[in-house]
Protein backbone atom coordinates (compact mmCIF):
# COMPACT_ATOMS: atom_id res chain seq x y z
CA UNK A 1 0.00 0.00 0.00
CA UNK A 2 1.54 3.08 -0.79
CA UNK A 3 1.15 6.22 1.30
CA UNK A 4 -1.73 8.25 1.38
CA UNK A 5 -1.22 12.48 0.14
CA UNK A 6 -2.87 14.35 3.08
CA UNK A 7 -1.91 17.29 5.00
CA UNK A 8 0.74 17.35 7.60
CA UNK A 9 -1.09 18.46 10.29
CA UNK A 10 -3.89 15.46 9.56
CA UNK A 11 -0.78 13.19 8.74
CA UNK A 12 0.22 13.92 12.26
CA UNK A 13 -3.12 13.50 13.71
CA UNK A 14 -3.41 10.18 12.42
CA UNK A 15 0.25 8.96 14.11
CA UNK A 16 -0.61 10.51 17.70
CA UNK A 17 -3.66 8.67 17.61
CA UNK A 18 -2.03 5.14 16.29
CA UNK A 19 0.93 5.59 18.37
CA UNK A 20 0.93 7.62 21.60
CA UNK A 21 -1.84 8.74 22.42
CA UNK A 22 -3.95 5.15 22.00
CA UNK A 23 -6.96 5.68 19.86
CA UNK A 24 -7.81 9.15 22.23
CA UNK A 25 -8.95 11.90 19.42
CA UNK A 26 -8.67 14.50 21.78
CA UNK A 27 -5.60 14.04 22.88
CA UNK A 28 -4.24 13.41 19.22
CA UNK A 29 -5.44 16.73 18.40
CA UNK A 30 -3.74 18.76 20.68
CA UNK A 31 -0.33 16.35 20.01
CA UNK A 32 -0.70 17.15 16.27
CA UNK A 33 -0.96 21.29 17.17
CA UNK A 34 -4.43 21.89 17.23
CA UNK A 35 -5.67 24.18 20.15
CA UNK A 36 -7.49 22.34 23.22
CA UNK A 37 -10.95 24.53 22.69
CA UNK A 38 -10.55 23.16 18.81
CA UNK A 39 -9.89 19.63 20.01
CA UNK A 40 -12.29 19.27 22.40
CA UNK A 41 -15.29 20.14 19.98
CA UNK A 42 -14.02 18.54 16.51
CA UNK A 43 -11.39 15.94 17.19
CA UNK A 44 -13.92 13.48 15.87
CA UNK A 45 -14.75 15.45 12.66
CA UNK A 46 -10.73 14.73 12.27
CA UNK A 47 -11.26 11.40 12.89
CA UNK A 48 -14.25 10.71 10.71
CA UNK A 49 -12.04 12.26 7.50
CA UNK A 50 -12.14 9.65 4.63
CA UNK A 51 -8.06 10.85 4.73
CA UNK A 52 -7.55 10.63 7.69
CA UNK A 53 -9.14 6.94 7.71
CA UNK A 54 -7.14 5.91 4.84
CA UNK A 55 -3.98 7.23 6.64
CA UNK A 56 -4.79 5.41 9.74
CA UNK A 57 -5.59 2.15 7.96
CA UNK A 58 -2.01 2.63 6.14
CA UNK A 59 -0.57 3.04 9.10
CA UNK A 60 -1.74 0.01 10.61
CA UNK A 61 -0.98 -1.95 6.92
CA UNK A 62 2.55 -0.76 8.16
CA UNK A 63 2.38 -2.06 11.71
CA UNK A 64 1.55 -5.44 10.38
CA UNK A 65 3.50 -6.13 7.61
CA UNK A 66 7.13 -4.14 8.16
CA UNK A 67 8.64 -5.53 11.44
CA UNK A 68 11.00 -2.15 11.54
CA UNK A 69 8.04 0.20 11.62
CA UNK A 70 6.13 -1.29 13.95
CA UNK A 71 4.51 2.09 16.26
CA UNK A 72 4.83 0.69 20.08
CA UNK A 73 1.67 0.80 22.32
CA UNK A 74 1.81 1.64 25.91
CA UNK A 75 1.67 -1.76 27.04
CA UNK A 76 4.79 -2.50 25.18
CA UNK A 77 6.91 0.75 26.26
CA UNK A 78 5.51 -0.17 30.20
CA UNK A 79 6.59 -3.59 29.56
CA UNK A 80 10.32 -2.46 28.23
CA UNK A 81 10.89 -0.25 31.05
CA UNK A 82 9.48 -2.90 33.34
CA UNK A 83 12.15 -5.29 31.49
CA UNK A 84 14.60 -2.47 32.41
CA UNK A 85 14.11 -2.05 35.97
CA UNK A 86 13.94 -5.34 36.56
CA UNK A 87 17.42 -6.54 35.06
CA UNK A 88 19.88 -6.10 37.62
CA UNK A 89 22.91 -6.54 35.05
CA UNK A 90 22.04 -3.10 33.84
CA UNK A 91 23.15 -0.03 35.20
CA UNK A 92 21.44 1.24 38.13
CA UNK A 93 21.19 4.90 36.96
CA UNK A 94 19.31 3.17 33.75
CA UNK A 95 17.12 1.07 36.35
CA UNK A 96 16.47 3.94 37.84
CA UNK A 97 15.02 6.60 34.50
CA UNK A 98 13.18 2.97 34.15
CA UNK A 99 11.43 2.99 37.19
CA UNK A 100 11.06 6.58 36.80
CA UNK A 101 9.63 6.73 33.59
CA UNK A 102 6.84 3.63 34.82
CA UNK A 103 6.39 5.85 37.53
CA UNK A 104 5.24 8.60 35.66
CA UNK A 105 3.02 6.67 33.24
CA UNK A 106 0.93 4.97 35.95
CA UNK A 107 0.21 8.61 37.50
CA UNK A 108 2.13 8.12 40.60
CA UNK A 109 3.35 11.69 40.64
CA UNK A 110 0.29 13.16 40.51
CA UNK A 111 -0.78 13.38 44.04
CA UNK A 112 -1.80 17.05 45.51
CA UNK A 113 -0.85 15.81 49.24
CA UNK A 114 2.79 16.00 48.20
Amino acid sequence: MTEPKIKPQYKLFAKYYCGECAGNAEKSAIAAGYSRSYARGNSHKLLARSDVQEYIKYINTLAETDDEKIIADVSDIQAFWTAVFSDAGNALKDRLKASELLAKAKGMFKNDDW
